[in-house]
This record gives C-alpha cells, sequence and structure tokens, in this order.
C-alpha cells in the first residue's frame, strides 16, 4: 500500500471517527522520529486543533450513471451473484437420482434395448455435466438427461455422478439394479412390458 492510499485511509478513518460529535477536537503530534499521531486529547505542546473539513456523503443505487474523467457518463452495472459452493450445490441436489430404470426392474423385449433417465427436483445447470456409468464403465452423454443403450440379458447396474463447472463431483447416486429379459415362445403377449424383480 503506497503512501497516498496510506493517508487518505487515515484521513477517512478520522473523518468517520470524529464527524459525529461537532465538539471534539482532533490535534496531530509529530514525535522526534517523525511519527505522526492524532488524537482528541490536547498535547502538552499546546498545540491547536486541526480544521477538519465536512464529511461528504453519496448515496448512489445500481441504476445511478457516474460521470468519468473524461467527461462521459458511465453506468455502474448491478453486482453479479457469486457462484455457488460445491456445498450449496450438494444442498440444490441432494435428491439427485437414477430416475428410469426404477430398483430391482426387469425389461422386458424391446431388442434389449433401456432407457436410462436421472434427474433432481431442482433444474441442473447449464454449466453442470453429468457422468453415468453402467456396470462400472462410462458412457457418453449429452444434455437431454436420458440414454439409450443397448445391453446383454441378464442383471446390470447403473449409477451417475453430478459434477459442478469445475468438474468437482457434487453428488453420486445409489446404484440402481435392473434385469433385461426376453420372452420365451410361451411368454403372453398380453403381459405388461416391464415389471419387477428378476
Amino acid at each position: 500500500m503506497n503512501t497516498r492510499v496510506n493517508m487518505i485511509f487515515v484521513w477517512a478513518s478520522l473523518l468517520l471517527m470524529f464527524s459525529a460529535s461537532a465538539q471534539s477536537q482532533i490535534y496531530k503530534q509529530v514525535d522526534k522520529n517523525g511519527n505522526v499521531t492524532y488524537t482528541d486529547q490536547v498535547p502538552p505542546d499546546g498545540s491547536k486543533p486541526m480544521v477538519l473539513p465536512e464529511l461528504s456523503i453519496i448515496h448512489l443505487d445500481s441504476e445511478t450513471e457516474i460521470p468519468s474523467d473524461s467527461g462521459e457518463e458511465v453506468a455502474v452495472e448491478p453486482a453479479t451473484p457469486s457462484e455457488p459452493t460445491p456445498r450449496d450445490l450438494r444442498r440444490m441436489y441432494r435428491d439427485f437420482r437414477i430416475t428410469r430404470p426404477v430398483q430391482e426392474e426387469s425389461l422386458w423385449g424391446a431388442e434389449n434395448m433401456v432407457v436410462i433417465s436421472w434427474g433432481s427436483s431442482t433444474a441442473l445447470r447449464d454449466d453442470m455435466q453429468v457422468n453415468v456409468f453402467v456396470d462400472g464403465q462410462p458412457k457418453p452423454t449429452t444434455g437431454d438427461n436420458m440414454l439409450a443403450l443397448t445391453l446383454d440379458r441378464g442383471e446390470h447396474q447403473v449409477y451417475a455422478e453430478l459434477l459442478d463447472a469445475r468438474g468437482r463431483r457434487i453428488v453420486t447416486t445409489d446404484a440402481v439394479t435392473f434385469f433385461i429379459k426376453q420372452n420365451s415362445a410361451q411368454f403372453n403377449r398380453n403381459s405388461p412390458v416391464s415389471d419387477k424383480g428378476p
């Protein structure tokens, strides 16, 4: 911090401390080492009180335009809100989960195709990313909150990770186990397409 900034800070502090009381007097003392002290006590050398300028206060709102040194008016932009912290995001997306398939669901027919979807009660931010893992392997995703895959018959597991704009993991969903099954010759065509259980 340079000398000019120091002096501005000292003057501002003095003005704020003593402007409320018109009866207060401020005295400046300089010791033999050149150190400057400001006080409201009368110094022993009988120095006279300082004459302080009046404190000016200007109230601005976010729409106020301030004239610049060039004479042009400069608009004051409102402050931008700070980015949420990972802790804030964890609180916002604590219910992030796999929404489809459901736990222990059996998927019949459909040429072994499964649609995996995920979501939260709070809409995902545009700068967030979702990683989906099926049977422990990462699967490429788009911004559609769903993924269609063709998998072999049998048991599978899926879970997802929600990452913030910096790639930090915010939430990991519980793993969902599901089953892909094919119709047999004895399959009743009036049976539902999916049911619960293996």
